[in-house]
């Protein structure tokens, strides 16, 4: 764990000031006040990381000085309820800088978003500038050096190479030993453990996990489409949820959420789309409608950032566009090539009531919309949805595949998923409080 020692600090040197009087005086009394800023970067996106102007700060860090050791992040699956920032903590900016000011001592420096977390001991005094390598977001997961990351299974798609987006993060394929990602196949002739039936069928497997991914795959197997019609299965995926999982699900995979909750969207292609209900407190349901998220392919000209949060942050990024050029990105009209269906509508859906007795809704998230060309009524429809369907976790759905081909930056959007991976990794309102 890096250790550092200072006392007042400007412009990296010990600055002391003498008074009056043949002893020189006394020096002046030590700031009441030490200031610390920096900024967050995204995990292996920082500078001497990302290619020179291509660097991907962290929006709505949370950054905080602790006299006592951080608990650790849980291993699994858990529920983290949002709470008040700490009288001694600042959210970043949508440039990841930050600003924090707390009396001088001895603190555990903090930056977290989600289960990313460093954290690193400091005398603080003075004025502080804190150096990137202590800001950017581990894609390691080594708590004894201060560094933790979400433990991550991704079903290896057929398409959407979401692998790759995680690589430029830093986080590579691994044993379910170490920090990297566990892949499940969904190979019916895969050893058992490995496979997706294996992960769906078991939910102290889904358990082990913070965040599991659900890429485009091409023709889902018929034993895995069986599961996805069995309550049990869909009951292990809504109980995930409940307690804190996260779901991140990309459009021919999508009856992996829509089976399971099948009213918060309805999606507008041909096929027939997923219905039925689902209890949020019982999680029990009945799929009366087995129905398909494939579609078909077309390309987005017009695609808008709806949430100002998101807009801000990409709004000062610059990166590749589709043909490769380097280009500041506009938030409110860019690409998004590669989609394979489209989203109708989405549904407020009763999840509960309050203490009044009054009910309790859910209300999908659109952060990006876009227009289907030549489908009536396909104009400015949501592209990337998430929604809080029962109890802790959170579910996300986009019908567009992330990146289909190896090129070198994060195009807009590639970084649109990685704000929403570290978006959807932070805590939960809890709708029953």
């Amino acid at each position: 764990m890096q250790y550092m020692r200072s006392w007042v600090i400007l412009v990296g040197a010990l600055v002391v000031v003498a008074g009056c009087g043949d002893d020189g005086g006394t020096p002046d009394a030590p700031p009441s006040v030490a200031a610390i800023s920096g900024r967050v970067w995204a995990p292996n996106q920082g500078p001497a990381q990302a290619l020179l102007g291509q660097e991907v700060p962290v929006s709505g860090a949370l950054v905080y000085a602790s006299t006592t050791k951080p608990d650790p992040i849980p291993s699994g699956v858990y529920c983290e309820r949002c709470v008040a920032v700490p009288p001694s903590g600042v959210l970043t900016g949508a440039d990841g800088s930050f600003r924090l000011e707390v009396e001088p001592g001895h603190y555990w420096l903090v930056v977290q978003k989600g289960q990313f977390r460093i954290e690193a001991e400091y005398d603080l005094a003075g004025v502080m500038d804190i150096p990137f390598e202590q800001t950017t977001l581990p894609s390691v997961n080594d708590p004894e050096m201060g560094k933790t990351m979400p433990r991550i299974a991704m079903a290896q798609g057929s398409h959407d190479r979401i692998e790759d987006v995680l690589g430029k993060l830093g986080i590579k394929n691994g044993t379910d030993d170490g920090p990297e990602i566990s892949v499940y196949t969904w190979d019916v002739a895969a050893t058992e453990n490995y496979s997706v039936a294996y992960l769906l069928s078991n939910i102290d497997e889904l358990r082990r996990f913070h965040i599991v991914f659900f890429p485009c795959q091409t023709d889902i197997p018929a034993d895995v489409a069986a599961l996805l019609r069995d309550q049990t299965v869909l009951t292990n995926i809504r109980r995930y949820v409940n307690e804190g999982g996260k779901l991140y699900v990309t459009d021919w995979a999508g009856e992996v959420a829509d089976h399971a909750f099948p009213q918060q969207i309805e999606l507008g292609d041909a096929a027939a789309d997923s219905d039925g209900t689902y209890d949020a407190t019982t999680l029990a349901g009945t799929l009366t409608v087995d129905g398909t998220a494939d579609g078909d392919f077309y390309n987005v000209s017009d695609a808008r950032v709806t949430d100002p949060d998101l807009s801000a942050w990409l709004g000062l990024q610059a990166g590749p566009d589709d043909s490769g050029m380097v280009t500041t990105f506009d938030p409110d009209s860019f690409s998004v090539p590669d989609v394979w269906n489209w989203i109708k509508k989405t549904n407020p859906v009763q999840i509960g009531v309050d203490a009044q007795s009054q009910p309790i809704y859910d209300m999908p998230k659109v952060w990006l919309t876009g227009s289907r060309p030549a489908t009536a009524g396909a104009a400015a429809r949501p592209l990337a949805v998430t929604y809080q369907p029962t109890g802790c976790g959170k579910v996300m759905y986009t019908p567009f595949q992330t990146t289909t081909a190896t090129h070198p930056g994060l195009t807009a959007k590639e970084r649109v998923l990685l704000y929403l991976i570290l978006e959807i990794s932070t805590c939960s309102p809890d709708p029953f409080e």
